[in-house]
């Protein structure tokens, strides 16, 4: 890790503090009344700022991190403005949802992200990492190119006044498939593959390959409540077989590679739930394919927030925390989590746990009580958690030092 991607990395987790602040604003809007806060706006910001100033300004910054520091430099322009968008989306959407200031720094975000895509792609410096390793990236921000067209596709529905519920969401669903299962998936398998032995990489090649592939039809696994045609049933269906099947395939060998490498307690445990919120992922993905579970699925709200947090959440979001412990942008005592992350990590564990409870009483019209306190409680315990670990990432300022000098200036 070079010091300008550390820069960008450290901003990256501020923003998933204002990420939390306006995930915690919104669940008291449910509880009081706050006149003066558009619920729907709010959310519009929350989202987009999760995308784009906290998960991929993230990814940009240690993908830059994996080159040497004078060409790293070369991406702060472009990090820089990437990162105005992102902070024109926040402060934009809450007072106007989708209008023209809003739609301006949408779009300017899309360029910017079509900017990094080209440099990275011709970056041949990458290839020093692997060549397995450059091939994941140059996945990735194609995969972050290709998820922009659900967003132009929804702009043009919007501009032509075309009130399809069917094309609106699918645009929608199009956009958040190749973010999560393409953008940010193959971002993160960079990273996880630029810790491995030539060998193991060697030995994952196809099975990555496969993986990229198979994301394209399984697609079609988010859009099984529309009336698909035959084809696009049958490619969700061999989705759905082929890509679980690659993933265990995978595991075991990343799995105990990524392990031996591991020194820290604390970062095993991160990371171990990061794998299992990852395996619940792709499980719960091929299972749609069942058509009584997957009508049940987009039938119910908290079902589909529940599955959008497990992965923005308990799968990216812990995975990144962990790389950053790993590179000593976070610290931890005496090799294990510090309280503020395990704050953190009980904030999504309240949060998933209390949605899958009100998906499943919902099948049978139950209403459990003080859920939306409960979820309230959770909020607070995500915030409280991330701003602890900005505070001791700031107050310990380890950026850069050995894990060891981190703790004895805990001490």
């Amino acid at each position: 890790m070079n010091a300008t991607a550390n820069k960008w990395i450290r901003l990256a987790l501020f923003n998933l503090l204002l990420v939390a602040l306006a995930g915690l604003v919104l669940r008291l809007k449910i509880l009081l009344p706050l006149p003066w806060i558009h619920h729907k706006h709010l959310l519009h910001a929350h989202s987009h700022f999760a995308f784009a100033g906290w998960i991929s300004l993230f990814l940009m910054g240690a993908i830059i991190g994996l080159l040497p520091e004078q060409k790293a430099k070369t991406y702060n322009t472009l990090l820089g403005i990437y990162t105005a968008t992102a902070y024109g989306m926040l402060l934009s959407f809450p007072f106007q949802g989708y209008g023209p200031i809003s739609i301006f720094f949408s779009t300017a975000s899309v360029l910017a992200g079509w900017w990094f895509a080209y440099k990275v792609w011709k970056e041949e410096f990458l290839a020093r990492s692997g060549q397995l390793v450059f091939r994941l990236i140059r996945w990735s921000v194609l995969f972050l190119v290709l998820s922009s067209l659900g967003t132009f596709y929804l702009a043009w529905l919007m501009g032509n006044h075309i009130n399809k519920a069917e094309l609106y969401f699918g645009a929608i669903y199009f956009y958040l498939h190749f973010q999560y299962n393409g953008w940010f998936l193959f971002g993160v398998l960079a990273l996880v593959v630029s810790r491995l032995s030539p060998d193991a990489q060697h030995r994952l090649v196809k099975l990555l390959i496969g993986l990229a592939w198979v994301s394209i039809p399984s697609y079609f696994l988010s859009a099984l409540w529309m009336r698909l045609p035959l084809w696009m049933l049958t490619a969700a269906w061999i989705a759905a077989l082929i890509q679980p099947v690659l993933v265990v395939f995978m595991l075991r060998i990343v799995y105990p590679a990524v392990k031996q490498t591991i020194q820290h307690r604390g970062l095993q445990q991160i990371w171990f739930l990061s794998l299992v919120a990852f395996c619940i992922k792709i499980l719960l993905q091929s299972l749609s394919v069942i058509p009584g579970l997957s009508n049940y699925a987009f039938a119910y709200r908290p079902v589909v927030i529940g599955y959008l947090h497990l992965v923005l959440l308990g799968f990216v979001s812990l995975f990144l925390l962990g790389w950053m412990m790993e590179k000593n942008l976070l610290p931890m005592r005496g090799g294990q989590l510090s309280n503020w992350c395990r704050l953190f990590i009980a904030g999504i564990l309240q949060t998933e746990l209390t949605l899958m409870a009100q998906g499943i009483t919902a099948m049978f019209y139950w209403a459990i009580p003080y859920t939306n306190e409960m979820l309230l409680f959770a909020a607070i315990c995500l915030f409280l958690g991330i701003a602890g670990m900005n505070w001791e990432s700031r107050r310990l300022g380890i950026a850069g030092l050995p894990i060891s000098a981190g703790l004895q200036h805990a001490r």
